[in-house]
């Protein structure tokens, strides 16, 4: 079994195993370290102090991801004051795919970071409980949403005029 796919199934069982448990959703921002798509390296203490962000947690495979992108980024001119992080454990390649088809809105914005979970830590840490997972921060980076179901995103986002 080739690195890539125990690495993969790992990281399912891991999520697995979390989901089996009650979880919340970190109610703050946690310490990270990702990973942008050149390569460089992307902590907590890049994000920008005293502004609200959105974080969403997604894979390329799932419908219900797919749909929620595509809400989110419909939406992106009412999340154009926020620090927008779209997270991934996918490789950059379907990465890009995913978000020309379904994030269009989304690519070269100034105020959205790509992001690669290469290391495993966005499930422990932010505690998600299935893909998708959005979680809406204010600025003093202490959760004021979250959301997992595709079909309520509007809420989510009409939630986001409210931290200006």
């Amino acid at each position: 079994m080739s690195f890539f796919r125990k690495a993969g199934l790992w990281v399912l069982l891991v999520f697995c195993v979390q989901l089996t448990f009650a979880q919340n959703p970190a109610s703050t921002v946690p310490d990270f370290t990702f990973f942008k798509l050149d390569g460089s390296s992307f902590s907590t203490r890049q994000m920008p102090r005293g502004k609200a962000s959105l974080f969403s947690f997604f894979d390329v495979t799932c419908t219900h991801c797919q749909t929620t992108m595509q809400t989110l980024s419909k939406h992106h001119t009412q999340l154009k004051h926020l620090s927008v992080y779209l997270v991934s454990l996918d490789r950059k390649d379907a990465i890009l795919n995913f978000l020309k088809k379904y994030g269009p809105q989304f690519l070269n914005k100034s105020n959205v970071t790509v992001l690669q979970d290469l290391n495993y830590e966005f499930i422990p840490k932010f505690q998600p409980i299935k893909y998708p997972s959005v979680f809406l921060y204010n600025k003093n980076r202490r959760l004021e949403a979250y959301e997992k179901d595709e079909k309520k995103m509007l809420k989510l986002i009409s939630r986001v005029g409210k931290l200006k």
